[in-house]
């Protein structure tokens, strides 16, 4: 097997292997070295972060990852587009980095008192998570972009406070398809759930942040290039309530999508 693929042309491997999903390069890299030698080029990661996401959604998260991380000029230039790729496939978002909540850090009245606030949290991976004094529009919002194909988990870490008044929110999902460098898209599937008032008392009484995952599978369909143009998919999470009644004492860290293991135990709160 490594005398064949030391005969094929590089850049021929280089192809083949910028559109193979990570777990399966992590297989072919221990059963053959030269092409653990090949996965360990940046240049690789390179072609598959291309291959497999859009060109202005690599160019973006790059910049944000360059942004954040001070000494990334300082890494060795080996691992750039290696963690870029960690980046973009991983599909999770902070409610208080991404931002889009209804009524986030706005005064009431040039008070002090906030209808959701931004906290500090050493619990939370970013370092800050999102508090509800009280709503009476409920909207809480996240997409996540180009989501590599696959059935999900969706996972929301969550905690609720023992006085609250939470209940009838409503956690959709949709998955949309995008056309790259281009503003069409078309609505593939669309997911429901509202949880039963039990779900946040249960929550409530753990006193701690939980993991929610919500009692359906998200599928995301292969994407395909299409007139030279990659064919991707959206996410787009949300929980929401419009409804007339207050709604008070919920922390929300972070939404993710986690690749579906019938093996994996989640806390059980329906």
């Amino acid at each position: 097997m490594s005398d064949v693929f030391s005969l094929v042309p590089s850049e021929i491997v280089v192809k083949i292997l910028s559109f193979l999903p990570a777990k399966d390069l992590c297989s072919v890299s221990l059963v053959n070295k030269n092409l653990w030698s090949f996965i360990q080029d940046d240049y690789v990661w390179h072609s598959i972060c291309i291959n497999q996401f859009p060109t202005d959604y690599v160019s973006e998260e790059l910049k944000k990852m360059i942004a954040e991380e001070d000494n990334i000029e300082e890494q060795h230039v080996n691992v750039v587009n290696k963690k870029l790729y960690k980046r973009l496939s991983r599909h999770i978002s902070f409610m208080a980095k991404e931002r889009c909540i209804t009524w986030l850090d706005i005064q009431q009245g040039g008070g002090n008192n906030h209808h959701w606030r931004t906290l500090e949290d050493s619990q939370s991976e970013f370092g800050k998570i999102v508090f509800l004094d009280h709503v009476w529009w409920f909207d809480v919002m996240s997409t996540l972009k180009a989501v590599l194909p696959g059935i999900y988990d969706i996972v929301w870490r969550l905690k609720v406070r023992s006085r609250n008044n939470i209940h009838d929110l409503n956690f959709s999902a949709t998955v949309v398809e995008k056309v790259e460098n281009g503003d069409e898209e078309t609505i593939i599937r669309e997911y429901y759930h509202t949880p039963q008032v039990k779900m946040f008392s249960k929550i409530a009484s753990k006193n701690d942040w939980v993991e929610y995952r919500v009692p359906y599978k998200l599928f995301v369909p292969e994407r395909e290039v299409i007139c030279g143009k990659l064919i991707y998919h959206d996410v787009r999470l949300k929980i929401f309530n419009h409804e007339g009644f207050l709604k008070t004492g919920l922390w929300i860290d972070f939404v993710r999508l986690r690749e579906h293991d019938a093996s994996r135990v989640y806390d059980e709160f329906e």
